[in-house]
């Protein structure tokens, strides 16, 4: 008899625990509360992870300041706040655990950020298994949204570790950023269109490719070698070479390169060590030429960095942060409060995010919940102006072709003019003239290294601080104490009941 109650008793319980937790559970589906949105950036040992949580914060900061963001299903306005997902350094052993915590642990409504590819690629696993949607503001290689089967796996074979199958699952994930195939035809094409005719008029354009050899780096020097072949370009690859992630000394490599006489170096490298790679060229090696980097280095710590050496490099990029009046309104709005709030120059990577909270809110105010699969599908069907990154049909829209989940960026070229009194680079547009919708968006002319620089017709910005390399105090939302308290009461007050249930009662005396 006791054993059937005890059995009874563990059957109530197991009932009445889940009970509790889906009343809990429903109890905060249905409760307004802040919205909670992971931020997956490199804080801790990267200056654009630093730059992407700053944007966060001022992005959250006007948001709430506006009064939050509107849940028709509460009738009500929230905040957001951000629950910090650092990934350290962004490398695929660093980059999964923050992100399982913010998913599993934290209950974060959804993720925006990711910065590297191969990071990236390893924790938007979370997101896929988990059904909770992602924006993802950085990770180039297109394989972010397309090793799915809506872009027939990125041409993935079967047994590549990288093919997801869960069609599903995919379809939380979202790109708001450029691809290694953007950027580096707009690159090819400046060399071939404007470079060309001026250096090598009855020849190839002779480039160099230097790059990391992780995810990114290899897929800018795969695309950029894709683009001259598809578009058959003028232009000789005559010198191919990777390096390990971790090099800090790039003499050796340059000689090299040199040895090739390249009209152009092409680096695929992070703004902390870009400066590096062109100034040991430069002052070491004596390879005077072009060199140019992608729009990860469009960043306060690149152009610092760099100093009077930077004079007329390259940079291929979607937001120029010198450029006032703008070609859209929101960027010297942008930069003047970001400015104001930090004392630095704000990044593309810090605007990729910053646009990413306003999709955010536009898609839950649009889903009029918080349940991750309305948000998903309110991202999927958003149709919102640009604001900090400029597109090709003016407005922020997510593909759902083979391109899976992507956005249709315009990029450029800028050429970096050292400015003596600031101490530091600053950059104008050169390349193209305009784009359609906007108009006009070149600043000046092409100058060849060593030749006179055209002087810029943007207003000088306002002077650039030093950034920090330290995080700020993480915020996070987390009630996993207060479930683990009302838990182990509900368990305490079983095992008296069961306890006092088990003991044998005495017989009355005769």
């Amino acid at each position: 008899m006791q054993k059937k109650i005890l059995a009874l008793i563990i059957a109530l319980v197991v009932l009445t625990s889940s009970g509790v937790t889906a009343g809990l559970t429903n109890a905060a589906d249905s409760t307004p509360r802040s919205i909670v949105v992971g931020l997956v950036a490199p804080v801790t040992k990267s200056p654009v992870g630093q730059d992407m949580y700053r944007a966060a914060q001022l992005a959250v900061q006007e948001i709430n300041d506006a009064g939050g963001v509107y849940v028709s299903s509460w009738g009500q306005k929230v905040n957001m706040t951000i629950d910090l997902a650092d990934t350290i350094d962004d490398s695929p052993g660093n980059a999964v655990t923050p992100v399982t915590r913010a998913v599993t642990m934290d209950g974060v409504d959804l993720l925006i950020g990711g910065y590297a590819s191969a990071g990236t690629l390893a924790n938007e696993v979370v997101a896929i298994e988990n059904r909770v949607p992602y924006i993802i503001t950085g990770a180039s290689s297109q394989l972010v949204t397309r090793r799915g089967p809506q872009a027939n796996y990125g041409g993935l074979n079967e047994s590549d570790p990288q093919r997801i199958t869960d069609a599903e699952g995919m379809g939380y994930v979202f790109h708001y950023c450029t691809t290694t195939y953007d950027y580096s035809k707009t690159v090819v094409d400046f060399f071939a269109t404007v470079m060309k005719p001026m250096v090598a008029p009855d020849r190839d354009f002779r480039l160099a490719l230097v790059y990391r050899n992780d995810a990114f780096g290899k897929g800018v020097a795969a695309a950029s070698k894709y683009w001259i072949a598809n578009e058959s370009l003028p232009i000789s690859v005559v010198f191919d070479q990777a390096y390990p992630t971790d090099t800090t000394d790039f003499q050796t490599l340059l000689t090299s390169a040199k040895g090739n006489s390249p009209d152009a170096v092409f680096i695929a490298e992070n703004p902390d060590k870009t400066p590096t790679v062109i100034t040991q060229g430069i002052t070491q090696v004596g390879l005077n030429v072009a060199y140019i980097a992608v729009e990860n280095n469009q960043d306060p710590v690149f152009y610092s960095l760099l100093g009077a050496n930077g004079n007329n490099v390259l940079l291929e990029s979607k937001m120029d942060p010198f450029m006032n009046p703008s070609y859209l309104p929101m960027i010297p709005v942008f930069v003047q409060n970001y400015n104001a709030t930090f004392g630095l120059t704000p990044g593309m990577m810090g605007a990729d995010t910053y646009d990413a909270f306003y999709i955010a809110k536009a898609a839950i105010e649009s889903a009029g919940t918080l349940d991750k699969a309305a948000v998903r599908t309110a991202i999927e069907q958003t149709n919102i102006d640009d604001i900090l990154i400029l597109t090709s049909t003016g407005k922020i829209q997510f593909s759902t072709g083979l391109n899976w989940h992507e956005i249709s960026p315009v990029t450029f070229i800028e050429q970096l003019k050292y400015n003596a009194t600031l101490g530091q680079c600053e950059s104008v547009i050169i390349w193209p003239e305009s784009v359609q919708g906007v108009g006009t968006i070149k600043q000046a002319d092409f100058v060849l290294p060593g030749e006179t620089s055209t002087p810029s017709t943007s207003e000088t910005p306002a002077q650039t601080a030093e950034p920090t390399e330290t995080p700020i105090e993480t915020q996070s939302v987390d009630n996993t104490m207060m479930y683990v308290a009302i838990g182990v009461a509900f368990v305490v007050v079983v095992v008296v009941v069961v306890a006092f249930l088990m003991v044998p009662k005495r017989k009355k005396a005769a």
